[in-house]
């Protein structure tokens, strides 16, 4: 009933709203950004303004000439998108203009005189696009149920290339006796369509409900009651591990520093510098500070391993990346005012790229400017995550066998941690703390817990559960009777 000019004011300023909004939650709140309408909805409304021009004005011919950069051009952004777009990029954001912006173009300019046009209209991608739909949604379970078959490895090429035809050969068989008959109306009207979507989202979401108070249906697993918390350590569970871009609520700054473990009215302070795999270890530093009287700040948050530049190997619009700054700054400011500092990091990622000389600086820093320096070693790095392999087992009754799960990656982790503990040797003031001294039962190294649980939490990280069960090791092996021997006698010195 509104005029076209008016229609058309009104899509742009929507979608202009919308892609602000994609921008800005794309680094605030990203898991929004992805998942919610306000976010994506400028991508559909790029194709409503297509839609209206074409509706408007479609007789109007653009050149040859155009018509073939338009469309090659359209054609080039999304084979840019899908083979050099990674998941460190914010997305939606201004990255989602290059296929978005491609896809408009295609409809604008592509004919069958044009070389993307020809390409495109071939009756084989052509048909592929008909039962695309239903493809796409039949590939999910497929995928999915073959994952979690060929646990503790991963499927073989071979068979995903014979599930995605079986995808496409299911999804013509839906497109042909599902789509294609819902769409008749002489056979099935909009009132049907309506009671039985109705129908079927009731009963969705009473299972899904169900699900949800029921905690997973645990009563379907035999030893479900004696699962621990396996979680990660952060600001959201009690501990203090900083992620600016999970809440509006956590700004960068002081506030993500402004947290302590350990026995709290010591006079004797640590800081705890690292990213995400130096925070999986607060709770072992809590256990560990209580026992020693030492009070622990942690000054910790996402991919900022410590180094004595600005490294970053994170998402490049993260809040974190500028909290990880101000974390590093304040370190080498402030490092005079405590007693022992606690260095914790994704050893892997560095060592990979071969920068674990800037790692090396901030130890060498570390140990000229304060009493004690504590090196952590990474834990164990697996191939598959341990704790999906766990949960198996206990859903299919079966004993859980952590040597099963390839360990490949480890093997770059394990030369970064040699180095580092080698590095410690040149100092009489840093103490290189060993994985065996961290992950074992009665002093002999182990992957799991006394009880088979792995320490691990995700096939990097170690759990709450982890970090817990590694104090208690700690805290009876030699290496704990070095920190306290070195807390006592070890004074700021260089090599």
């Amino acid at each position: 009933r509104l005029r076209k000019r008016w229609i058309f004011s009104l899509i742009i300023f929507f979608a202009i709203a919308s892609f602000a909004a994609a921008q800005w939650s794309s680094t605030n709140n990203p898991a929004a950004a992805f998942y919610l309408l306000p976010a994506r909805g400028w991508e559909l409304l790029i194709g409503a303004l297509v839609a209206f021009y074409m509706t408007s004005y479609g007789n109007l011919h653009f050149s040859n000439r155009v018509s073939q950069i338009g469309s090659l051009g359209g054609l080039l952004l999304i084979v840019y998108a899908t083979f050099l777009f990674d998941k460190k990029l914010p997305y939606p954001s201004a990255y989602t203009l290059a296929p978005t912006i491609g896809a408009a173009l295609i409809i604008l300019f592509a004919t069958s005189q044009t070389i993307a046009g020809r390409l495109l209209g071939n009756s084989v991608f052509v048909g592929i696009g008909l039962i695309s739909y239903s493809a796409y949604l039949w590939h999910w379970p497929l995928f999915v149920f073959a994952r979690h078959k060929s646990i503790p490895t991963v499927p073989s090429h071979l068979l995903l290339s014979s599930l995605a035809v079986a995808a496409l050969l299911l999804g013509y068989l839906t497109w042909r006796y599902v789509e294609a008959p819902f769409r008749n109306k002489q056979k099935i009207n909009r009132k049907s369509i309506l009671i039985a979507g109705i129908f079927c989202n009731v009963l969705f979401i009473a299972f899904g409900w169900g699900g949800h108070i029921s905690k997973g249906y645990l009563n379907r697993i035999e030893k479900a009651s004696a699962i621990p918390e396996i979680a990660f350590p952060s600001s959201v569970n009690g501990w203090c591990f900083y992620e600016p871009d999970t809440s509006d609520a956590l700004i960068v700054g002081v506030k993500g520093l402004d947290c302590w473990l350990g026995n709290k009215l010591s006079s004797k302070k640590a800081i705890l510098l690292g990213d995400s795999f130096a925070g999986n270890y607060e709770p072992f530093w809590d256990a560990v500070g209580k026992k020693s009287d030492l009070s622990i700040n942690p000054v910790t948050t996402n991919y900022c391993v410590p180094t004595k530049n600005e490294d970053w190997t994170g998402p490049v619009a993260w809040k974190a990346k500028e909290q990880c700054f101000y974390n590093r700054r304040f370190f080498f400011e402030n490092i005079s005012k405590y007693d022992v500092a606690i260095i914790g990091g994704n050893w892997l990622d560095y060592s990979s790229i071969n920068k674990m000389d800037s790692v090396l600086d901030l130890i060498d820093f570390a140990a000229a400017n304060i009493k004690l320096v504590v090196v952590m070693a990474a834990p164990k790095a697996y191939d598959f995550n341990p704790i999906e392999v766990y949960n198996k087992t206990l859903l299919n009754n079966t004993v859980f066998d952590i040597t099963k799960i390839p360990t490949e990656r480890d093997a770059e982790l394990v030369k970064a941690n040699l180095l580092l503990e080698e590095t410690a040797k040149k100092y009489k003031n840093v103490l290189y703390i060993n994985r065996d001294s961290l992950f074992n039962v009665d002093g002999v190294p182990s992957e799991v817990t006394k009880e088979n649980i792995p320490f691990s939490y995700d096939g990097g990280h170690i759990s709450i559960y982890g970090s817990l069960s590694a104090a208690s090791s700690f805290l009876q092996s030699q290496k704990y009777k070095d920190f306290i021997m070195m807390q006592q006698l070890a004074s700021p010195l260089t090599q």
